[in-house]
């Protein structure tokens, strides 16, 4: 399981709600593309394939694979490209 932590305002009045939406889309840090695939994974047939990929423990890219895209030495395979490399077959 993958936990992904959100935050939700409750009654901010006016001037507090037009401030958290600058900030939120001006400065906050978006998701990384592979992040963003493992979210859409049950809305899009390639995501949820190169997800299984991943998750799978019989998948070749199971100990090197990384659905967050935060590499390292063993995980140095994201979600990021596979997508495009299936959409050519």
């Amino acid at each position: 399981m993958l936990y992904v932590p959100f935050l939700a305002y409750h009654c901010l009045d006016e001037d507090e709600e037009n401030k958290f939406f600058d900030i939120i889309n001006t400065k906050a840090k978006g998701i990384g593309c592979s992040l963003s695939r493992y979210l859409k994974r049950n809305n899009d047939n390639l995501s949820w394939i190169t997800t299984q990929l991943i998750i799978n423990p019989d998948s070749p890219f199971y100990s090197i694979g990384t659905l967050i895209g935060k590499r390292n030495k063993e995980n140095h395979i994201t979600l990021q490209k596979h997508p495009l490399f299936f959409k050519n077959y």
